[in-house]
């Protein structure tokens, strides 16, 4: 009988554990960016069809694993152009009305 693991490939859909926490609690505080996934949103109303998991921890606890949510697209685009960096520290800003990596 075949094994799921030597089958399946997780590579195109990482699972992402940690404890949800908002980006709001996020901002101007150094984190560890672990891993991100993009996926298509659960809400038809929203202004970016897609949705962004991020998957993190603080700097100072690197053993604590988060989580966080958002439609920024610019935090999207960013995390798609330097994926290969992967995991990285950062500070997310906002800056007027969208987030970015700093």
């Amino acid at each position: 009988m075949n094994k799921f693991a030597a089958f399946a490939d997780t590579s195109a859909s990482p699972i992402l554990d940690g404890k949800k926490i908002s980006l709001e609690e996020v901002l101007e505080k150094e984190i560890i960016v672990l891993n991100y996934r993009i996926k298509n949103t659960k809400f038809t109303d929203a202004k970016n069809p897609e949705c962004l998991t991020v998957q993190f921890s603080f700097a100072d606890k690197p053993d604590d694993r988060r989580v966080f949510f958002t439609g920024s697209s610019v935090l999207m685009r960013q995390l798609e152009q330097y994926k290969e960096q992967l995991p990285f520290s950062s500070v997310i800003k906002r800056v007027g009305k969208y987030f970015t990596f700093s």
